[in-house]
């Protein structure tokens, strides 16, 4: 969590949390990149049981959900008028809470495939690439304004690298669930 921007320790605050985003960020790409590695070019397509993605479905999700990522963060951009941090623990609960099922909203509906477990790799490496950077040289403590969350509000740049985290994980744990079916 970023603290007060007015503190006088704020710099040297927010670089520490800034490196330990960044390692947040790198843990969570070899995660479910090596989740979704350990599918079988064949296995990325399994259905695993009625109702749910298959791994390359979820791929093709994580994508969707982050490859704006960039251009949100780095677009139109307003001073923070309340805690930096503020929406994170919302973020949390709702993602990191994995007895609780959600729908995607339409825009990050995966398509039915068939998908190429390289072409994601390859994908989702570029797309992390590119999230590392800004997270890496941007200023996290300003507001997004060109895209509101759903159902939350306009978020910091801190928070939305923060929703690319706990996104991530549930995911990761979702190929996860999905590999122990296809191959068990």
């Amino acid at each position: 969590m970023l603290t007060d921007p007015s503190s006088p320790e704020t710099k040297p605050t927010q670089a520490v949390e800034r490196k330990q985003l960044l390692l947040e960020l790198d843990q969570t790409e070899q995660d479910f990149y090596a989740a979704l590695a350990s599918f079988g070019a064949d296995q990325v397509n399994i259905v695993p049981f009625e109702g749910s993605w298959t791994a390359g479905q979820v791929a093709e999700h994580i994508l969707l959900a982050e490859s704006g990522i960039p251009e949100t963060i780095l677009g139109s951009t307003q001073e923070t008028d309340r805690p930096v941090a503020q929406y994170v623990p919302v973020i949390e609960s709702i993602f990191l809470d994995f007895t609780a099922k959600y729908d995607a909203p339409e825009f990050i509906i995966p398509s039915a495939g068939p998908h190429d477990r390289q072409q994601l790799l390859d994908a989702f490496k570029a797309e992390r690439a590119a999230i590392h950077e800004v997270a890496a040289r941007e200023d996290l403590t300003l507001t997004c304004t060109d895209f509101g969350f759903p159902q939350i509000a306009t978020l910091t740049r801190w928070e939305w690298l923060q929703f690319v985290l706990c996104h991530s994980k549930r995911h990761t744990r979702q190929l996860r669930n999905i590999f122990g079916k296809v191959t068990g």
